[in-house]
């Protein structure tokens, strides 16, 4: 029988396709039911071949493509397929899922073996989402701050660790003075984002009872997994760097403890997670990825050239809730002349001397 370890085994031994239309899917069985792949970014993907599968959860309905896949030098097969994200722990739990479809008799009844490990597969898949925007998030605000902290005159280094609210419950990830900072993080190819709400792509006006914002940007970074070298960083790099630049400001003692404070508490609870302790011997495996950063941008948010939707957009429709919009922007290279600012420390001098 195949076991969950000669499954992990061969998850990790797949390489990554070498173009979005090629992958080499390796089956775990000589049925040819269960088999896994890598696409060219470094995505386990999971194929489940025969007629399309119907997931009663609307989580694995989601997140389940069934088509036909093509290979070259082989014939084509129709498979639904699921795909995981290259972080931390997620081919584990590729293998775990496998291995429970093949030990609920996948390879004579996959709709039945489906419906069996399904509970399972959604259990896993929003753990996975969860922890990964976990990750991601925390990635992308660390990087915006430690850009801060490097720009910043020694006097002001203790003001932008201060500025930093991305780690609880809170209207902005950054507030520098009048300035509103929004961080959103991808490991797409552009600026596609999912918004949570019209407050996050307008200046606030005051009248929620928070600060009044004269600037809002939107700083848009791509990340990537990598090997663990070169420009590739970990949060825990991010973190020693803010330290030492902390501490080189004469910002350091109680404020670094609590400064780490606020990283641990970041994402905790997600999908069960429990954050990133900095300095733990075992961190959530999560947290350990290698990332190189692809694109850094900074939008103004008050440039008309950037067509998002607005609170008077949807102000209109008098029987929708205004704070209950949600959406995703694909934000454009350019938007106008000077918008965005690309580059981290170009960013952060923007933000700085908008704020000031």
């Amino acid at each position: 029988m195949t076991t969950y370890e000669s499954v992990l085994q061969l998850i990790e031994s797949v390489p990554s396709a070498a173009s979005a239309d090629h992958r080499d899917v390796r089956w775990l069985t000589d049925a040819h039911v269960v088999g896994v792949a890598r696409d060219h970014d470094g995505q386990v993907e999971v194929f489940l071949a025969g007629a399309g599968l119907s997931p009663s959860s609307c989580v694995v309905r989601a997140a389940i493509e069934f088509r036909t896949w093509h290979r070259k030098g082989t014939p084509a097969f129709d498979a639904s397929r699921l795909l995981f994200p290259s972080l931390g722990y997620f081919d584990q739990v590729a293998a775990f899922i496998c291995t429970e479809l093949l030990r609920g008799g996948a390879d004579v009844s996959l709709r039945q073996a489906f419906a069996q490990t399904e509970p399972i597969i959604e259990l896993a898949i929003e753990r996975l989402r969860l922890s990964n925007q976990a990750v991601l998030g925390l990635a992308g605000e660390l990087l915006m701050l430690d850009a801060l902290c490097r720009r910043a005159a020694d006097e002001q280094v203790a003001l932008v660790i201060g500025s930093w609210d991305g780690w609880k419950r809170s209207s902005r990830d950054f507030a520098w003075g009048s300035t509103g900072v929004e961080v959103k993080t991808t490991t797409r190819s552009g600026s596609s984002h999912l918004v949570e709400g019209i407050h996050q792509v307008e200046r606030s006006d005051g009248s929620d009872g928070g600060a009044s914002e004269d600037r809002l940007f939107l700083v848009s970074i791509g990340l990537q997994p990598a090997e663990p070298e070169g420009n590739a960083f970990t949060i825990a790099q991010l973190v020693e760097r803010i330290i030492a630049r902390m501490d080189g400001a004469g910002a350091g003692g109680s404020a670094t403890d609590k400064f780490l404070a606020h990283v641990a508490e970041y994402g905790a609870g997600a999908g069960g997670g429990y954050g990133y302790v900095h300095g733990a011997e075992a961190p959530d495996p999560s947290y350990t990825t290698p990332f190189l950063t692809t694109f850094f941008r900074a939008y103004d948010m008050s440039d008309k050239a950037i067509e998002v939707l607005r609170r008077d957009d949807i102000a209109v429709r008098h029987h929708v809730d205004v704070s209950s919009v949600r959406f995703r922007v694909e934000l454009p290279i350019t938007a106008s002349l000077g918008n965005p600012v690309v580059g981290a420390n170009q960013v952060a001098q923007v933000i700085l001397g908008a704020g000031a």
